[in-house]
């Protein structure tokens, strides 16, 4: 008999309906040419040859809120800080371009990570660097006003 090898999706189906018929596991395993543990082995895994479940740390987020959050994004056009703060969930900012990403639906648009300044903190943000900053270059100080 040969050595062990992966057995195909059809010798699994003529492995089971040949038990179904009635058929020992050593007239299977002469009849296929395998040995009785490979027989055992298709006979008792519920499903053999699928693929194993998703090892590793479980998701944060669910399909639904997924698709809040891409909803957030494309017809509200909120930042991230805000998706995150409306989404009532524990996430990290780097999670919510990642699901958009995943999503394929805003795949070359930017998301800004803040919302923009206002003209007042812009304002604010000029006048505190012109009060506590002094530039100087080359003896000559330079001007902030046209910032």
């Amino acid at each position: 008999m040969p050595k062990a090898s992966h057995l195909s999706n059809e010798e699994v189906r003529k492995i089971l309906h040949l038990k179904l018929i009635g058929k020992t596991v050593k007239e299977i395993s002469k009849l296929l040419n395998r040995s009785k543990s490979m027989i055992y082995r298709a006979l008792t895994f519920k499903t053999p040859y699928e693929p194993k479940l998703r090892s590793g740390r479980p998701r944060v987020t669910d399909i639904r809120s997924d698709r809040r959050i891409q909803r957030m994004a494309s017809s509200q056009k909120m930042s991230v800080c805000e998706i995150t703060r409306a989404s009532w969930l524990q996430i990290s900012k780097k999670t919510v371009p990642r699901r958009i990403i995943e999503s394929g639906y805003m795949i070359h648009a930017k998301m800004a990570l803040r919302s923009p300044l206002s003209k007042l903190h812009i304002s604010k943000r000029l006048q505190g660097a012109r009060n506590h900053t002094s530039y100087e270059k080359n003896g000559t100080s330079m001007d902030l006003t046209g910032i």
